[in-house]
């Protein structure tokens, strides 16, 4: 019989085991609570569909409503359930969860067959078992990384998921969120990128490759896979078809028709407006910062005509690469031994992205055209080709771009190609030999037949132009008067090479472009369109320097007096120079201020001859005042801005910010340049609405005269813009060029479009012999220009009622007599007008020429 003792010892040992027992379950069970506690601690809190909030892309719209950019961080599009078909619902629940609809979340079943499957792989992964709900959670709550404790916060989270939403709304928000790859987020975007249509314009077999996506979207891409993409969409159509998502007979003609890919037709032009976009960009990271405009699914609309920007384009590449080509060849990109030409072609299919196995080469082994028609060179494509051959007697050169893929460029379509230099005119070659040697590699494209070509044959062997890339830049900018909006924006050669926005960003000497500014404010210092100049030499010294000016007009001729319509016409400097002396400096400067030019502008002579450097975009606002009938112009390019729910952030947005303010000019200085004008005027209603109209910056009266000058550089027959005329129209406009033809300028308007045209280099250099404004610029300007008034009325510029007309002497600037040779109809203020005539003036003089014969 066991002792007392020996039963209160196992006795206290039990209590003590029991103790152990409860104490380590009760740690146990803090210390699973614990790890709960820190795996649900920081859990995403979504319980509502509206709190869905993405990522959403920023687009950008032209006047129209036409899309024309993007700004993300992820490119998606919301799209509502009830704009996605069943079927496109049906094929990703096929390809990811067929269960979705019967469990809670989490789908255990497929747990435990995803794991015998690893298993016996070896413990690698082959099969998952996440459900579209964990997915969706993956996704948009967590983050992406492969540990036990995401796997188990996934699992926690989708089980809250499932009580809060319905399937319906967790399929809304899987569908959206998901990567389908090429920078495509959610179905909605998915459906633009892969095959440029809306969600609701899916198909099935197109449904069925999306929903293989998600899975692997890089491996499956139908754009760098299309093999893995297709057998992947064939699985997914068994798996709907399987589960009865679809019939057999949907199922078979979804198999037998694959889906064909297509750039979206929202961008496929939208690349014209790189330039105006970035911009917009800029100012709007200013005005809200970059989280809201990559991110808030922003609407932006813009001022832009699609159609007109890709006109200026057009315009720009068409005058540049004339000018490079009146520049000169400067040469094969490279050069390889003749030894190695073949070789050279072989990687040159490389390049050029070339598959010449089903091309059927003529007997000289240069392609056919009729071959080549949806061939392998492309039109408006550049291609790298090496010269095998230079045949001098044919004056004809063959390139190959590919061993089976040879070309002819002749004579007459290279003969552009002299050595550079800028400082003769331009001379065709005349010996092919000097332009191609056997082993240059060149880019080239396809030729294109000159207007009086005879049309290519079927049979012909296909021919090439040669091209360089030129050095030379452009850039245009556009305003529409009525509205003073920004019509068309280029700021460059090609965007995708250099994002510098030369409308804004650079700064460059205007030249003679600068001179109406001058006239216009002498237009307010009492000076009238007829009002004599004196063109002659004068020598200016610097007091502190010691440095001599000379100015000279470009041709280096003196024409003596000049009225203010010839002399900006004919672009006279010295005439210019002293004008600009007699009405001032600091007046001039006070002026152009209040036109809105905000550069550094140089308080000296050299001033009149455009020394100081500016923007395009303030050159062309500053003209815009006159075209808009004196009114400060302060272009908007952005209409409005809204958020995703619709709510406007912002409206009317000028170009370069906020509208400039008129500069501190001493009160009396305004109201001099008026009571100037009406004392000339001698009338008893002085010009002066700016009183009432801090708008109004100069009279409507001062800027019809001020376009009246202006027209003269077009009109008239020694005009430097004469070239315009071809335009068959109403317009004013000026030329520029700065020193040895660095830059060249074309700003001018019609009633409706003010246009200005930048020609020049990045680095200062010179563009060629005699690349004036009137030959580098303004062709540009007549391409665009050309296009941009189709369909608009043929209209002439507004007569404020207080301007008379005078006939006028174009060489006097007085009253025309019967005899006069040259007339003008010139616009005055009223009583501003001369009141002598020529006859009279000359009969005058020769009374006093008589007289001083009679004293001898």
């Amino acid at each position: 019989m066991p002792s007392r003792s020996g039963s209160a010892i196992r006795s206290r040992g039990f209590r003590i085991l029991l103790a152990a027992a409860f104490l380590s379950a009760v740690v146990g069970l803090a210390g699973a609570f614990l790890f709960y506690r820190s795996l649900v601690a920081d859990l995403p809190d979504l319980r509502d569909v509206r709190d869905y909030e993405p990522a959403l892309t920023s687009r950008v719209f032209d006047r129209d409503g036409r899309p024309i950019g993007e700004y993300y961080v992820e490119r998606r599009s919301l799209a509502p359930m009830d704009e996605i078909p069943d079927h496109v619902v049906q094929a990703f629940i096929a390809s990811e969860d067929s269960a979705f609809f019967e469990h809670a979340g989490i789908d255990y079943v497929s747990i435990l067959r995803a794991a015998w499957v690893n298993l016996a792989a070896g413990g690698e992964t082959r099969q998952g078992a996440s459900t579209i709900t964990q997915q969706m959670v993956k996704g948009l709550l967590l983050t992406p990384e492969r540990t036990y404790k995401r796997k188990i916060r996934e699992m926690i989270l989708a089980r809250r998921i499932e009580k809060t939403f319905s399937k319906q709304e967790i399929l809304y928000l899987y569908l959206n969120q998901i990567y389908f790859g090429h920078g495509a987020y959610g179905v909605g975007e998915a459906a633009r990128t892969y095959f440029g249509k809306t969600v609701g314009e899916l198909g099935v077999s197109e449904a069925a490759l999306l929903a293989g996506l998600p899975k692997a979207p890089s491996r499956y891409s139908p754009m760098t896979h299309p093999e893995a993409a297709e057998k992947r969409r064939q699985y997914v159509l068994a798996r709907m078809l399987a589960d009865d998502m679809i019939d057999q007979a949907s199922y078979d003609a979804a198999a037998e028709t694959p889906p064909i890919l297509s750039e979206s037709r929202d961008f496929a032009d939208a690349g014209a407006a790189g330039y105006f976009t970035e911009e917009v960009r800029r100012a709007l990271y200013e005005e809200f910062g970059s989280d809201l405009v990559l991110r808030g699914g922003l609407t932006i609309e813009t001022t832009l005509d699609l159609e007109l920007q890709e006109a200026a384009v057009a315009a720009v590449r068409k005058g540049i690469l004339a000018l490079d080509r009146r520049q000169g060849y400067r040469g094969p990109l490279r050069r390889v031994e003749p030894s190695k030409v073949e070789a050279e072609a072989a990687r040159l299919a490389e390049t050029n992205g070339l598959d010449t196995q089903a091309l059927d080469p003529t007997d000289d082994g240069t392609l056919a055209l009729d071959a080549l028609d949806d061939g392998p060179l492309a039109a408006d494509t550049l291609y790298e080709g090496v010269v095998t051959s230079v045949t001098p007697s044919s004056k004809s050169a063959r390139v190959k771009f590919a061993p089976d893929v040879e070309a002819v460029v002749l004579l007459s379509d290279a003969s552009w190609a002299r050595e550079p230099d800028l400082k003769s005119s331009p001379r065709r070659v005349r010996a092919i030999e000097t332009i191609f040697a056997v082993g240059d590699v060149a880019k080239f494209e396809r030729h294109r037949p000159k207007q009086d070509e005879a049309p290519a044959q079927p049979g012909d062997p296909l021919r090439v132009d040669l091209f360089q890339a030129p050095v030379a830049q452009s850039a245009l900018l556009s305003i529409e008067t009525a509205s003073d909006e920004v019509l068309a924006m280029v700021g460059g050669y090609d965007f995708a090479e250099s994002e510098f926005n030369r409308v804004t960003q650079a700064r460059r000497q205007p030249g003679s472009a600068f001179k109406p500014l001058i006239y216009s404010a002498a237009l307010m210092h009492g000076y009238t369109p007829a009002s004599i100049l004196y063109d002659r030499p004068v020598v200016y010294v610097d007091d502190e320097s010691g440095f001599v000016w000379r100015p000279r007009n470009y041709k280096g001729k003196f024409l003596g007096p000049i009225t203010m319509r010839s002399a900006l016409a004919r672009s006279v400097n010295n005439a210019t120079v002293h004008l600009f002396r007699d009405v001032g400096v600091d007046v001039v400067i006070d002026y152009v201020r209040m036109l809105g030019i905000q550069s550094p502008l140089n308080r000296d002579l050299s001033l009149a001859l455009g020394s100081s450097p500016l923007s395009l975009f303030e050159l062309t606002r500053a003209y815009a005042v006159y075209a808009n009938g004196g009114r400060r112009s302060a272009p908007t390019f952005i209409r409005k801005v809204s958020d995703r729910n619709g709510e406007v952030l912002l409206e009317n947005l000028p170009l370069g910010g906020m509208v400039p303010p008129t500069p501190d000019v001493p009160d009396d200085s305004k109201s001099k340049a008026i009571i100037d004008v009406a004392a000339a005027a001698d009338s008893d209603t002085p010009v002066d609405p700016m009183i009432d109209d801090p708008d109004q910056l100069i009279s409507p009266e001062l800027a019809y005269l001020s376009t009246s000058l202006l027209r003269a550089v077009v009109e008239d027959l020694h005009g430097t813009g004469r070239t315009l005329r071809v335009l068959n129209r109403p317009l004013a406009g000026k030329t520029g060029t700065t020193n040895e033809q660095a830059d060249a300028w074309f700003v001018g308007y019609s009633p409706d479009i003010v246009t200005g045209v930048w020609v020049g280099h990045d680095e200062t250099n010179l563009l060629g012999y005699k690349e004036t404004g009137g030959r580098a610029a303004a062709p540009i300007w007549i391409d665009y220009m050309r296009e941009a008034m189709k369909g608009r009325r043929i209209r002439d510029f507004d007569v404020p009622d207080p301007i008379v007309f005078a006939r006028i002497d174009r060489k006097t600037g007085l009253l025309a007599s019967p005899d006069s040779r040259g007339v003008v109809f010139e616009a005055f203020l009223p009583g501003t007008a001369p009141t002598r005539s020529a006859e009279v003036e000359r009969t005058t003089q020769e009374g006093r020429r008589l007289l001083r014969m009679d004293d001898f």
